[in-house]
């Protein structure tokens, strides 16, 4: 559970899972104070820090010599749709069928998962 919670300062939300406390934010252009995040930055930071971590558990479990991972996601729009794109540099020495199963593992993150299949979202207002 994520609760979201926006007063009248714009656009300043308090986000708590209940053990964890977080800002989000619009930029000033757009009316807000920008305090953190814009939510679309946290749906590419959620995916981002996903496919990070999921890369750094599989190598751990092989034993791969790498020593960072970085992962850049930008977006953009091609015929109408959203694109997630993934920019990793991982810091070791790595075979090209090494960096070639990354990428291949770096779509089988749990956020990766969430953005390529189809969900929907229902709302109810109390």
């Amino acid at each position: 559970m994520v609760k979201a919670t926006i007063n009248k300062e714009h656009y300043a939300c308090s986000v708590s899972n209940g053990s964890h406390d977080i800002i989000v934010d619009e930029p000033v252009e757009l009316g807000g104070t920008h305090k953190g995040f814009a939510p679309k930055g946290l749906l590419m930071a959620s995916l981002a820090s996903c496919v990070a971590i999921t890369l750094r558990m599989y190598v751990d479990r092989k034993e791969w010599p790498v020593d960072k991972i970085e992962v850049v996601v930008n977006t953009d729009t091609e015929n109408g749709e959203m694109v997630f794109f993934e920019e990793i540099t991982c810091t070791g020495q790595l075979t090209k069928e090494q960096k070639s199963r990354l990428e291949d593992i770096a779509g089988k993150c749990p956020v990766s998962k969430i953005l390529t299949v189809g969900h929907e979202v229902r709302s109810k207002v109390l």
